[in-house]
């Protein structure tokens, strides 16, 4: 009860200021995905920050947050365009107004920007607990065509959860797709009254549609050099490693989208 007394105060809170883009709440989540259904045992692994009121939010990497907002970029990679910035592992995010959500998803050197299609749920039966939350099961199935489960808690009455699966009647704290290649579970839960706002990208793409992003990677997997300004990576010894990028891109079958 005094989890659910302290988020009801943080709902009431964050309706009369939500104005300000003050959050009230932080959710971190810790994300697990295998890129490679052929190499199940190669899991990428990492952590997500949500910063939310009732009715905005931002989803994002803390590093990625921290290489954007400084002026000082860390430099490391030689190419043949000279030595540029070594960019964070993780670079998406997801940014909520105005029940709108805008994806911000790497393409290269590029972030592309979108606005994400509603998620359509369906609630099933079944109930459990997650750190001691109340929690329903929901389904639903992305526009692009993979099925995915969520559990969220109405003890926390804010429609939100990791990455775009938001729209129910309480927060997700548990979600995963059909063959349990992405799995995404929240950590910690605390108070934070940081400011809501998307990242800072430096190059950014505004896509019509989120199937015209989907052409951009298609087309960036088939030939890396599309969205990377043709330049040639070497490594510390000179010997060229960009043949690497295509390999590794080719091997992704399982996307988070």
């Amino acid at each position: 009860m005094k989890n659910l007394s302290v988020f009801v105060f943080l709902l009431l809170y964050s309706l009369l200021f939500s104005q300000n883009r003050k959050a009230v709440m932080q959710i971190t989540y810790e994300t697990r995905i295998i890129s490679d259904t052929l190499n199940r045992q190669n899991v990428q692994q990492y952590e997500m920050i949500l910063l939310c009121n009732a009715t905005e939010s931002v989803y994002y990497n803390r590093e990625a947050k921290d290489f954007y907002t400084r002026s000082d970029k860390t430099a490391g990679i030689v190419t043949t365009a000279g030595v540029i910035p070594k960019y964070p592992k993780t670079e998406y995010s997801i940014f909520k107004s105005d029940n709108t959500l805008t994806a911000f998803l790497p393409v290269g050197k590029y972030i592309f920007s979108f606005k994400e299609p509603d998620l359509k749920w369906e609630v099933l039966t079944d109930t459990k607990k997650v750190q001691n939350y109340h929690c329903r099961l929901a389904k639903t199935t992305s526009d692009t065509g993979d099925v995915f489960f969520a559990w969220y808690t109405e003890d926390i009455p804010i429609p939100e959860g990791p990455f775009h699966f938001k729209g129910l009647s309480g927060t997700v704290l548990e979600v995963y797709n059909k063959s349990r290649t992405i799995e995404i579970s929240a950590g910690s839960i605390q108070k934070n009254n940081e400011t809501i706002a998307p990242l800072p990208y430096s190059s950014v793409v505004k896509a019509k549609t989120k199937k015209q992003y989907l052409e951009a990677r298609k087309n960036y997997i088939e030939n890396p050099s599309m969205y990377n300004g043709n330049i040639k990576i070497f490594d510390a010894a000179g010997k060229e490693i960009t043949h690497k990028i295509k390999d590794r891109l080719q091997k992704i079958n399982v996307f988070l989208d």
